[in-house]
């Protein structure tokens, strides 16, 4: 079964649309109901059905270092931009890295920008 990716509110909905384009099972907070709930309930249901979230928001990397390290997977995007095609190019960066395919995104905290990136 393909990774699931989870786009946080921070980005744009349409990005799901995108990943799903390029092969990936992805999906919105829209989508699943969670526009508008606190982080921490993006984060259980992100573990509770193996996602890794992608978002623009630096509180979910305070999360993944303070709390749950090895438990969860979160790409965070560092555009000066956040125009949807802005958040677009970040990510098609991130695919033609191969980053989406890493065995170990489903724990990992992932910073990136539109021409580079660092793994913890």
């Amino acid at each position: 079964m393909k990774q699931l990716f989870l786009i946080d509110e921070s980005l744009s909905y349409k990005l799901a649309i995108k990943l799903r384009e390029l092969g990936y099972n992805s999906k919105s907070v829209r989508e699943i109901g969670l526009n508008g709930k606190e982080d921490i309930e993006i984060v259980r249901w992100s573990i509770e059905n193996g996602a890794v979230i992608i978002t623009g928001d630096l509180d979910f990397g305070e999360l993944w270092y303070w709390s749950y390290k090895g438990k969860l997977g979160i790409i965070i995007l560092r555009i000066k931009s956040y125009k949807f095609e802005t958040q677009y190019k970040a990510i098609n960066f991130l695919h033609k890295n191969n980053i989406f395919e890493s065995k170990t995104i489903k724990q990992s905290l992932i910073v990136s920008s539109l021409t580079r990136y660092r793994i913890r």
